[in-house]
């Protein structure tokens, strides 16, 4: 009985503990903090697709031939659009986890973790192995369905402050400053109107300055490096809502097996 008086402690504290809602507080922070990051890379990406779009509209007349700037922007238009789908998924994942958060600190998941500890712990006290075995089974089942999710989103998010946070933002004040210069040139475009698309075409190069030396290949460059950013927004976003969850939630999968293996394993009294 003295060997099991340090389990009967650990099955009583955490039956406590299955009631404390801060772990709960903080993971809701560090995904509403995500969801705002996620919303924010969304709303750029719809903001560049409107204003590649007003571009894309622009045919410039040099007297011999046309030139449809259009053209030129159909990658990048297109990258920016599967872009909006990562962004849009990645948001879906990061709302399902809050969902499931929610679900795991209910007060029936608490109450069931509550009580599979009270009835182990009786388990342990008395003398019956085989209700032991599965009496430790049931808590271990139900501290995974209390804590797994938990554990997850704060493990996901110390992971992201790591290691994703830093690019992210850079990549994020590029795209954002990406957007605000193609808006001032798409509003420019709208106000001038279709007439003098020679008057347009010196204003927009103006404003993208050094980077074009002819129409179509500085506005490729451009977007070259806008396209950039966007790929390297997706593979952090798509690690930060995805993969870090679902290798985190597998690696306690594992250990929670490993656990139950290890503490419902007959033993001799």
């Amino acid at each position: 009985m003295t060997r099991r008086l340090p389990l009967l402690a650990a099955l009583l504290l955490l039956a406590a503990l299955a009631w404390l809602d801060l772990p709960r507080t903080l993971a809701t922070e560090t995904l509403d903090a995500a969801l705002g990051d996620a919303f924010s890379a969304f709303a750029i990406a719809k903001g560049l697709n409107a204003s590649i779009s007003v571009l894309q509209s622009s045919t410039l007349d040099f007297q011999v031939f046309q030139l449809s700037v259009g053209e030129a922007l159909d990658p990048a238009n297109d990258m920016i659009e599967r872009f909006s789908w990562v962004m849009f998924a990645a948001s879906g994942s990061l709302a399902l986890q809050k969902l499931l958060l929610g679900i795991s600190s209910s007060a029936i998941i608490k109450g069931l973790l509550s009580l599979a500890c009270l009835i182990a712990a009786l388990a342990l006290a008395g003398n019956a192995p085989r209700w032991r075995r599965a009496a430790l089974r049931g808590v271990l089942v139900c501290a995974f369905l209390r804590f797994a999710v938990v554990a997850v989103a704060l493990a996901s998010g110390m992971a992201e402050h790591a290691f994703l946070e830093a690019p992210r933002n850079q990549a994020m004040t590029e795209l954002r400053s990406s957007q605000e210069q193609l808006e001032t040139l798409a509003e420019h475009r709208l106000a001038q109107g279709e007439a003098d698309d020679r008057s347009w075409w010196e204003g927009l190069t103006d404003r993208v300055g050094s980077l074009v030396d002819n129409p179509v290949e500085g506005m490729t460059e451009r977007f070259d490096a806008l396209t950039d950013r966007v790929i390297d927004l997706t593979m952090i976003f798509i690690t930060q809502t995805m993969l870090f969850p679902l290798g985190f939630l597998y690696l306690l999968y594992r250990l929670a097996a490993a656990g139950i293996r290890e503490w419902t394993r007959p033993r001799r009294e």
